[in-house]
C-alpha cells in the first residue's frame, strides 16, 4: 500500500528488472514468477479468446474452454478477438494464462481495476488459491481483507511491514498516532 507517487509500481519493475535501482535484488534459483500488469498487451490481438489458449498455452481444446469458462469466459465470448476485450477482461484472460504456468510467485499489479463485483470475484478466488507466493498492489481493501496476509506500506520516508489484511493495517495504524 501507498500514496500515489510513493514508488509501488517502480518496486515492481525493480523486482521484475524492468528498471535500475540501488541495491542489488536477487531470487532463489527455484522462485519462477509471473506477472499481471495494469495494462495489458497481447501479442496476436487478432486472435480469439480460444486460439490464444490453444497456442500460446499449447491446451487441448477441452482445456482451453475448461480454463476460459473457470474465468467466466464462455459460450460464444471464447470467439471474440482478444483486442476487442475491455481492460478488465484482457487482465482476466491474462491471469487466466499465468495460473496455468508452473509459478511459484505471482505478481499483480491492481489486479481488480476496471473490474465489475463478478469480475472480482473470479481474480479473488483466484488469488486465494495461488498455493504460491502473491505479492500485489491493491487499493481495493476488501481484496487486501479476502487474501493478504502482510501489508507493506511504502511511504516517502521508508517502508512499514504490517500482519493482516486491512482491518488489522487498519488497527495497527489507528493505534500508532
Amino acid at each position: 500500500l501507498g500514496d500515489n507517487g510513493t514508488g509501488k509500481s517502480t518496486f515492481i519493475k525493480c523486482l521484475l528488472g524492468e528498471e535500475d535501482c540501488q541495491g542489488k535484488i536477487q531470487f532463489g534459483p527455484t522462485v519462477k514468477w509471473g506477472y499481471l500488469p495494469q495494462i495489458i498487451h497481447f501479442d496476436h490481438p487478432e486472435r480469439s479468446l480460444y486460439d490464444t489458449m490453444l497456442y500460446e498455452k499449447n491446451l487441448s481444446p477441452q482445456q482451453a474452454r475448461d480454463r476460459l469458462g473457470a474465468f467466466l469466459f464462455q459460450g460464444e465470448d471464447v470467439f471474440k478477438t482478444v483486442g476487442t476485450l475491455s481492460g478488465g477482461e484482457q487482465s482476466r484472460l491474462r491471469l487466466c494464462m499465468l495460473m496455468d504456468e508452473k509459478i511459484n510467485l505471482l505478481i499483480l499489479d491492481e489486479p481488480t481495476n476496471h473490474l465489475d463485483i463478478a469480475m472480482k470475484e473470479v481474480i479473488e478466488e483466484a488469488m486465494q488459491s495461488f498455493a504460491g507466493t502473491l505479492l500485489f498492489v491493491s487499493h481495493d481493501r476488501y481484496l487486501l481483507d479476502k487474501v493478504a496476509d502482510h501489508i507493506l506500506e511504502l511511504k516517502a520516508d521508508g517502508a512499514t511491514t504490517y500482519q493482516g489484511g486491512s482491518v488489522s493495517y487498519t488497527h495497527l495504524r489507528a493505534h500508532e498516532t
